[in-house]
């Protein structure tokens, strides 16, 4: 929509401002010239009235009721504001209905004061009231008819009064002809006179300040008047000179700026970029460091554990195994022996076992099917599962692809999650193994995966936990309990398993641990776990 132009303005405002004075004054007349109109139709009505009533008195009696009804129809009719007509007959000392004049409706009531005037014969001229239950804009007029010097009935008249603004749209009708002329002579003088004193000059000034914001600060706007429009004239034209110059001020030491930002700038990215590969590598070996360090010490430790534990086993197994040798021994001291050497035996495996965690181990991967690893592991595991008060609850998927791997370290780090499980559960809880194999994507690079969940309903980790939980020696368990090992050991299995590892947890919603590996492209192959160990040797490690 297209602004309004000053001229339009100006005509719409001096057309408003006329209306209003026309509205005003109608008011104003209208409020003074109907209350005269009123009182004259109130004298009208009371003067028909009076020479109703002195007619009836001049009819011989006893009246007719269908010449007094004809006679009031007459008087209805004389003028359109009268709206009934009734006439009166007193009976003793109750005023009856005698005629009416037709279409006047049912009667009103005669108020008691009236009554009683008229019956005393103190009316002797007309008594005006007010129809009840109506506003004042209707007239009523009684007047008595007499009969021997005794008021013997009364003629009862109702007239419409015109109100206020019935009068107010009469004299607008004939007023509103010359403020239409007014309105319409408006616009065409207004737009001679803001033409010649207004859109001229401020033609100029903007035809100016257009070239200026093009760029030609050498505009400027011819000043004929030294009206406002001319002041302004002038001082746009200063304003532009001040501008020029500034702008050539302004150039010259942006251009100067400009080559001293792009300097810096071409420097400071350079500094930059060295700064970032720095501290990257600086990150990178800070870390391998104290992973090194880490892995040091712990294999240190399970070094010097193992050399300690080692010789006094040697010991004591030489001691049994000569004792073994007496021909003389009771069966069931060859029973104790026997138990003697297993428990030994143990002891060097679970110390191999913590050597082994410190050390790659080179091994050979072979196809194997996860979930008759994991059935294996549930069934060493049941025990301790139903003695710790939490329940297993497994989804293998029937159709589940085989992987290359090893099961020994697999059944290590499934039986590693289940020790952290238990852990976060002292009072019993819930334990979900859930298998998966979803299909590939329609990318040609993307093969097909096998997917393992375990999810406990644990004391879950926090954010700042759940980003250490696989550094080396990081453990919140109690002092005894917890090497900081277990979770290192199975992201180690699970990178040289070509998997992935992801952790999902929330400080008393439990955690999840998400295990992805790719599937196996060759044809399937037997299981090659021995079986898993007892779940018992385990939790010892």
């Amino acid at each position: 929509m297209r602004p309004l132009k000053l001229h339009t303005k100006a005509t719409l405002l001096a057309s408003a401002i006329t209306v209003t004075l026309f509205v005003a004054v109608v008011l104003i007349i209208s409020v003074r010239v109907g209350n005269l109109v009123r009182e004259e139709k109130k004298e009208f009505a009371r003067l028909r009235a009076i020479y109703f009533a002195e007619q009836i008195n001049a009819m011989p009696t006893p009246h007719d009721p269908e010449v007094l009804s004809r006679e009031a129809t007459l008087v209805r009719g004389s003028r359109p504001g009268i709206i009934g007509v009734w006439i009166w007959q007193r009976e003793g000392g109750v005023f009856v209905l005698r005629a009416a004049a037709a279409g006047s409706g049912p009667p009103q009531e005669i108020p008691e004061e009236t009554k009683a005037a008229l019956r005393s014969g103190e009316a002797s001229r007309s008594i005006t009231s007010p129809p009840s239950g109506v506003n004042d804009s209707l007239y009523r007029v009684l007047e008595p008819i007499t009969e021997g010097g005794r008021v013997s009935g009364a003629v009862d008249i109702i007239e419409q009064l015109d109100d206020l603004p019935t009068i107010a749209m009469r004299y607008a009708e004939g007023a509103s002809w010359a403020v239409l002329l007014t309105i319409a002579l408006l616009p065409v003088a207004f737009y001679l006179l803001f033409r010649q004193l207004v859109y001229r000059p401020i033609s100029r000034l903007l035809e100016a300040m257009s070239r200026a914001r093009a760029g030609d600060l050498s505009a400027a706007v011819p000043s004929r008047s030294s009206d406002e429009l001319g002041v302004l004239s002038h001082e746009f034209n200063r304003m532009i000179a001040q501008l020029r110059e500034m702008t050539e001020e302004r150039a010259a030491r942006q251009r100067l700026l400009q080559e001293r930002v792009h300097e810096a700038t071409a420097e400071l990215e350079r500094r930059n970029q060295q700064l970032e590969e720095t501290n990257l590598e600086l990150w990178r070996t800070t870390r391998r460091l104290t992973e090194l360090e880490r892995l040091a010490a712990a294999g240190q430790t399970a070094a010097q554990f193992a050399h300690e534990v080692g010789t006094p086993l040697n010991l004591i197994s030489g001691h049994v195994q000569l004792l073994r040798t007496n021909p003389g021994l009771e069966p069931g001291a060859v029973a104790r022996l026997e138990t003697i050497s297993t428990q030994i035996e143990r002891i060097e495996r679970i110390v191999r076992r913590m050597l082994d965690r410190t050390r790659p181990e080179a091994v050979e991967h072979a196809p194997l099917d996860l979930n008759a690893l994991l059935r294996r592991i549930f069934d060493a595991t049941a025990p301790v599962l139903e003695a710790r008060n939490v329940k297993l609850r497994t989804t293998l998927s029937p159709d589940l692809p085989l992987i290359r791997g090893d099961a020994d370290r697999l059944q290590q780090v499934f039986i590693n999650l289940i020790n952290n499980a238990l852990d976060a559960m002292p009072d019993g809880g819930e334990l979900r193994f859930s298998t998966s194999s979803p299909s590939p994507g329609d990318g040609a690079a993307e093969r097909a995966r096998v997917i393992v969940d375990v999810t406990d309903t644990g004391s879950g980790m926090t954010e700042e936990v759940r980003a250490h939980i696989f550094d080396p020696l990081y453990t919140t368990k109690e002092r005894g309990r917890g090497t900081g090992l277990g979770l290192v050991v199975v992201s180690q299995v699970v990178s040289d398993h070509n998997g992935r590892i992801e952790v999902e947890s929330e400080p008393g919603r439990g955690s999840r641990f998400r295990l992805t590996f790719p599937a196996c492209d060759g044809p399937p192959g037997e299981v090659k776990a021995s079986g898993a160990r007892l779940y018992h040797e385990s939790r010892r490690d």
